[in-house]
């Protein structure tokens, strides 16, 4: 594997893991939780393209029982 990159931030990808990444792209899955991001998305562009205003609702989260506790 060879990555190159510069103070600006380019980073070039060669050899097997190029390969990878670009079968990844091509053929690969999105997780849910990123499809469902994507759609939430989409609707607050296209409510704000309808009415120039965009409203979210936060809520408080949801904490599993022994989530966090070590």
């Amino acid at each position: 594997m060879a990555i190159q990159s510069n103070v600006l931030g380019s980073v070039t990808v060669t050899g097997e893991d190029a390969k990878a990444f670009t079968r990844k792209i091509l053929r690969g899955r999105a997780p849910r939780a990123a499809v469902a991001a994507a759609r939430s998305g989409r609707k607050l562009v296209a409510s704000f393209n309808k009415h120039g205003v965009v409203t979210i609702k936060l809520e408080p989260a949801v904490r599993e029982p022994g989530a966090g506790q070590r």
